[in-house]
């Protein structure tokens, strides 16, 4: 078999035709790859194979536009693979791929998480920690992390939550909001005796 013409279409893909009539939609990277630019005569095992390595780049692709709406973690990265019925051989090649172009660090995405858990929701550090555990991130790289959990800015934070929280409930007697509070911060995963200390504080 024989590549007769390239046919540029859009983001990275390419649409081969033989000279026996049939016609291949591969990548750039399936096509450098397997030298296609200059072997332009395929034999049946160069053919199966353009044909094994575009199917995983086209899932490699689509992990790509997943991880680029935000950072993923590997285990994301599989469940979608597995929901995608991706069989394992492809599976390992995909998320080795991913891994050795930097799309996929779970320190990366362990220290963006806490980072934005902290910034943007009203969570605390257990809840965070346990949300990364879900995400099979190892105890190495949530360590590694613990100094984003300053004690001053949990306080700080959960002071900040706190007062908002005593300004809504106003017609609430002390005992029945501190109750409230209380079960409720630590459900969010704050410390006990941190949330009491600011309890104390204000109520």
């Amino acid at each position: 078999m024989k590549i007769d013409k390239y046919e540029k279409m859009n983001k990275g893909k390419y649409r081969l035709y033989l000279d026996n009539g049939e016609i291949i939609d591969t990548y750039d990277d399936v096509i450098l790859e397997n030298n296609l630019l200059i072997k332009k005569e395929l034999n049946l095992d160069t053919f199966n194979k353009v044909l094994v390595d575009s199917k995983i780049q086209e899932k490699y692709n689509a992990c790509v536009k997943y991880i680029t709406v935000r950072v993923r973690s590997k285990k994301e990265i599989e469940d979608y693979l597995k929901r995608n019925n991706v069989d394992n051989k492809d599976y390992s090649i995909i998320i080795n791929k991913l891994i050795k172009n930097k799309m996929l660090n779970d320190d990366y995405f362990t220290k963006c998480f806490i980072s934005d858990k902290l910034k943007f929701t009203s969570w605390g550090p257990y809840k965070i920690k346990n949300e990364l555990k879900k995400h099979n991130i190892d105890s190495g790289i949530l360590n590694k992390y613990n100094y984003l959990f300053s004690d001053d800015d949990i306080m700080y934070k959960l002071t900040k939550l706190i007062d908002k929280q005593i300004n809504s409930n106003r017609k609430l007697d002390n005992n029945k909001l501190r109750g409230k509070l209380y079960n409720s911060f630590f459900k969010m995963g704050y410390e006990s005796d941190m949330i009491l200390n600011v309890l104390n504080e204000r109520l």
